[in-house]
């Protein structure tokens, strides 16, 4: 082989095992510098427990729907479109909304923002604190901070279910509240 497509070669080579050597080194530090939430080790939050979120005035709120979402999230992106329908149902029945995520609050803001999402109250939390494993996470939270309801993950083909339960709970709780009255 000529001296200069030898040489040509080799470069070559050398520049596949340094990129070979460098995504290792990323996917090994990946691993063990940021180990992930083991999800079985989160004790979950169920119907019935008081959700403890900091700055919340749940007897002022009445009923709250809480978000649990993540700026890197791929399933958070893709229930955007559903969580902008909730939104919608919560607003026309009075329903306070509060989105907790894993990020500072700014970013979370701006990530709430892009997905065009109207929740003003926005905090920052790990999601291991309130019981929550994953996300995206939706909580149907009374006027004392118990939580009536939960759906983890992304629901799809569950979108009508989910919607339906949450619109009858939202009346209920209306039905309720003018009872007491």
């Amino acid at each position: 082989m000529p001296k200069n497509i030898r040489s040509n070669v080799e470069l070559g080579i050398n520049i596949v095992i340094a990129v070979s050597i460098v995504v290792v080194a990323v996917l090994i530090v990946k691993r063990y510098a940021f180990e992930p939430v083991n999800r079985e080790s989160v004790p979950l939050i169920t119907k019935g427990e008081r959700l403890n979120a900091a700055n919340v005035d749940w007897k002022g709120n009445k009923k709250t729907l809480v978000f649990f979402l993540a700026k890197d999230c791929v399933y958070c992106n893709s229930s955007a479109p559903f969580h902008r329908q909730l939104i919608e149902e919560a607003s026309k029945r009075d329903v306070k909304l509060l989105a907790i995520l894993p990020n500072p609050v700014e970013e979370g803001r701006q990530y709430i923002n892009s997905l065009s999402l109207p929740i003003d109250n926005v905090q920052t939390g790990s999601l291991s604190s309130y019981k929550i494993p994953g996300t995206p996470s939706v909580l149907f939270v009374d006027d004392q901070g118990f939580v009536r309801s939960v759906w983890m993950g992304a629901v799809p083909g569950q979108e009508q279910a989910m919607r339906d339960e949450l619109v009858a709970l939202f009346d209920a709780k209306a039905a309720d509240d003018a009872s007491a009255k």
